[in-house]
């Protein structure tokens, strides 16, 4: 089983030198052949510089961008330097702890009959800790619209800890992807159920970031809630 991991990083230094070997320790424990590709969109906190010194431990590519360019784009980046090593399984992965990298063997299980894995927040089993309000209802309110708008019925269109098998990448034309933020994360949902592909929930509980400061804008909200009327 060969694993690809996509975690796009802007200003994350001090998470990423702390995730990174967890994901290794999960990978030797569970022996799983896996590697990272880290997307970093030119931090100005050294984070590239981290990862390069922790590239001579472990098996990581690192992308380096020369300016912030989004989350969307990141992860398409990432996406196609994976498929060029022909993974089984593609992961994307938030970089400040908020995904549980302890979770990966229970998103590879799930993929023994399903095309492609969300780490569920809203179903049983699920939860977020450590979110305020506003945070809560506009999450909640971005699910509601996409499931309403897009026909998707799947409690956690917006969550970014996903699992792919390498087919659902190559059936999907990475290059007419421009959305970001939450707009990426149901664009990306709402082509595979297009092309036909299995979707499944497990539950994750999410943990907000204690180090750096949060990459969701106003901006990106707005976007969301475009891109939903657009294709509803």
């Amino acid at each position: 089983m060969n694993v690809s991991v996509i975690i796009p990083t802007y200003n994350e230094r001090e998470n990423i030198k702390e995730l990174i070997p967890e994901i290794f320790r999960v990978f030797e424990k569970n022996r799983i052949n896996g590697n990272l590709i880290v997307v970093d969109d030119n931090s100005s906190d050294d984070t590239a510089d981290e990862v390069k010194r922790l590239k001579e431990r472990y098996s990581i590519i690192l992308l380096k961008r020369e300016s912030k360019q989004g989350i969307g784009s990141a992860y398409i980046s990432g996406f196609k330097e994976a498929l060029n090593l022909n993974p089984d399984i593609i992961f994307e992965m938030d970089a400040d702890f908020s995904h549980d990298p302890t979770y990966i063997p229970e998103f590879i299980e799930a993929l023994e009959n399903s095309d492609m894995v969300l780490g569920s927040r809203y179903i049983k089993g699920g939860g977020i800790r450590n979110w305020g309000l506003l945070r809560r209802i506009v999450s909640k309110g971005a699910n509601f619209t996409a499931r309403i708008l897009l026909g998707l019925k799947v409690n956690d269109i917006t969550t970014g800890y996903r699992a792919y098998i390498r087919e659902v990448l190559q059936g999907i034309d990475l290059d007419k992807i421009r959305s970001d933020g939450y707009a990426f994360q149901a664009e990306m949902l709402f082509k595979a159920k297009e092309k036909g592909f299995r979707v499944r929930e497990i539950p994750i509980v999410f943990v907000d970031r204690e180090k750096g400061s949060s990459k969701l804008s106003k901006m990106e909200i707005i976007k969301f809630f475009v891109f939903c009327l657009r294709k509803g």
